[in-house]
C-alpha cells in the first residue's frame, strides 16, 4: 500500500506536535501501514452496522444470528449461538432474548450497561459479594431480574439501576452511552447513504432519458 509523501509529512507533523515523538522513516511507515489498516477495519464494521440499520428498516423485529458460537452483547458470555437474535438492541444469545421478548428484562437496558449491575459488578463497584447480595434479595433490600436458560435454571442476574438506586445511594438516572450514541450516528450515515442512492438514482434518469 502506498501512502503519499504528504500525508507521511502530516503524520510525522501530529506525532512530533502531540506525542512528542520523533520517528525514523521506517516506524513512520509502519505507524502509517497499521493506521490505514485500522482504518480499514473501522470503516468495514460501519459499513456491516449501516447494512444492518437499513436491513431493520425493513424487517424491525430483526433476524437469526448467522453463526455457530458467539458472544453475547448483552451477557457477555461466549455460547452458542442457537436461536441467538439481532435486532436494534444488539445480537443475544437466545436466554437473553427470550428474557427481553418475555419482560423480563427491559430492551431500554440492552445498549447502555451502566442501567444496569450484574453480581460481579456490584462486588468491584459496592464491595458486595455474591452470598451478601443473595441474602439482600431474600431480604427485599436488592431486586434482582433472573434470565433462565432451557433448563428453568439461572443464566444470568440482573439488578436494575432503576430498582436499586435508593438502595445503593447512586443516581437513578445515567446519560447515554457510547453505544446508543453511535446507534444514532449509524442511523445518520444510514439516512446519508439513502440521500445519496436516491441522487444517484435521479441522475441515471436523466441520462437515461436524454439519450431517448
Amino acid at each position: 500500500m502506498k501512502i503519499s509523501q504528504e500525508r507521511l509529512k502530516e503524520l510525522r507533523k501530529i506525532f512530533k506536535e502531540d506525542f512528542k515523538a520523533d520517528l525514523t522513516d521506517q516506524e513512520l511507515h509502519d505507524a502509517a501501514f497499521n493506521l490505514t489498516g485500522f482504518y480499514g477495519t473501522l470503516a468495514k464494521m460501519a459499513t456491516q452496522d449501516i447494512n444492518n440499520h437499513l436491513r431493520l428498516e425493513k424487517e424491525p423485529n430483526g433476524w437469526p444470528v448467522d453463526a455457530e458460537w458467539g458472544t453475547c452483547s448483552f451477557c457477555g458470555l461466549y455460547m452458542s449461538m442457537q436461536g441467538a437474535w439481532f435486532d436494534k438492541f444488539g445480537h443475544k444469545c437466545k436466554f437473553c432474548q427470550r428474557a427481553v421478548n418475555e419482560g423480563v428484562i427491559p430492551s431500554s437496558i440492552c445498549r447502555n450497561k451502566a442501567k444496569w449491575f450484574s453480581f460481579e459488578d456490584l462486588k468491584d463497584t459496592f464491595g458486595m459479594h455474591q452470598n451478601t447480595i443473595r441474602s439482600l434479595v431474600r431480604k427485599g433490600d436488592l431486586k434482582d431480574r433472573v434470565i433462565l436458560n432451557d433448563a428453568g435454571k439461572p443464566h444470568f442476574t440482573v439488578f436494575l439501576r432503576e430498582e436499586n438506586y435508593q438502595f445503593l445511594k447512586i443516581d437513578k438516572d445515567v446519560p447515554p452511552s457510547e453505544s446508543e450514541e453511535y446507534d444514532q450516528q449509524v442511523a445518520k450515515w444510514a439516512e446519508d447513504h439513502k440521500h445519496r442512492i436516491a441522487e444517484q438514482n435521479k441522475t441515471n434518469e436523466k441520462k437515461a432519458k436524454s439519450k431517448i
